[in-house]
């Protein structure tokens, strides 16, 4: 048996015909830090819940076995007062829509478990409409 042989294959990006090419392992480990969690953990729901990233607070807790347990504290995102506007959904499905939405982009892009998200709304703020340039 090769060295090679327990090597898995990573697909290639150029612009010839797809084919898999082996990549040497090395030593050590992959980490991401507490701090890049949380600000991931921020932006993801930020958008998922349709408010300013500052406004959003994360909190990101491992649960020994590489899954993640998340919470988010934002504000509710409400349409302009007087506007006669209705939200489209009531917020429970809101905030069970952003549950999955935040799980599935989470690991997504740390490639770790979600196994929960709490989320509590802490305030409101205006989903004013942005008006085109």
């Amino acid at each position: 048996m090769s060295p090679a042989a327990d090597v898995p294959p990573i697909a290639s990006s150029g612009t010839a015909p797809s084919r898999a090419v082996a990549v040497p392992r090395v030593a050590g480990y992959d980490r991401i830090g507490t701090t890049a969690l949380v600000r991931t953990a921020q932006a993801v729901a930020a958008e998922a819940l349709r408010t300013p990233v500052r406004e959003v607070r994360a909190r990101v807790a491992d649960d020994g076995r590489g899954s993640l347990a998340v919470e988010i504290t934002s504000p509710l995102a409400v349409p302009v007062l007087g506007s006669h506007a209705v939200p489209d959904e009531p917020v429970v499905h809101t905030a069970h829509r952003a549950r999955a939405t935040i799980a599935e982009r989470l690991n997504t892009i740390t490639g770790r478990q979600v196994e929960r998200v709490t989320i509590t709304f802490a305030s409101s703020v205006v989903d004013a409409p942005r008006r085109v340039r």
